[in-house]
């Protein structure tokens, strides 16, 4: 199913087809990479900006984050052109990830790596969003069944709303890259509509 276009409201709708029940019409809408580019990148602004998210899971692949998905929304996601008058400043990012191999095989050394540098060096959004230009947070996926579904919900509730008014809306799920050369290919992709 492609990304839908805006709602009247200037948001992705939460779901389509007229039913809110029927799961593949519903938030998230599952897209690839490229699927993205072609939605979205439809400015100089946004190509830079899709530019710095292509760079920011390039960032993740050669950490090991590898499997999982992330989900994609804020301003970006939004027609804050004709709604604000302005460009997206950035792209949110939630990125819900099983933990690099190495700590899959050696699993009690993750949370001393973690919140020693692993976090500061692919989560930290006050050191991620000044390089990549995207606001990014991070959900284990190997957590305790508790702490996953109260991060998850409270990601996905927050990301479903719109900003200062009581609307909902819908975002995007891209999985993350699995082979290198996709990097090149969104790179590619992105240089084909505008050369930033």
């Amino acid at each position: 199913m492609p990304i839908p276009d805006f709602a009247a409201h200037g948001a992705l709708p939460p779901f389509i087809s007229g039913h809110a029940t029927i799961p593949v019409a519903r938030s998230p809408y599952t897209a690839s990479m490229l699927d993205v580019v072609e939605r979205f990148c439809t400015s100089p602004d946004r190509a830079k900006l899709l530019k710095g998210l292509n760079h920011y899971r390039k960032h993740l692949h050669s950490g090991g984050f590898v499997s999982g998905y992330q989900w994609i929304d804020g301003s970006f996601v939004e027609n804050v052109e004709k709604l604000r008058k302005r460009s997206p400043s950035d792209v949110d990012v939630v990125t819900l990830f099983n933990r690099p191999l190495k700590y899959q095989a050696d699993p009690k050394s993750w949370p001393t790596e973690y919140e020693g540098h692993l976090f500061a060096k692919y989560f930290d959004t006050n050191a991620m969003k000044p390089v990549y230009k995207c606001d990014t947070y991070g959900i284990d996926l190997d957590v305790d069944s508790r702490a996953l579904v109260r991060n998850s919900t409270y990601w996905f509730g927050l990301f479903s709303d719109m900003r200062d008014t009581s609307a909902k809306k819908g975002i995007i799920e891209i999985p993350l890259a699995v082979d290198v050369m996709e990097f090149n290919a969104v790179d590619i992709a992105i240089g084909g509509k505008f050369n930033v």
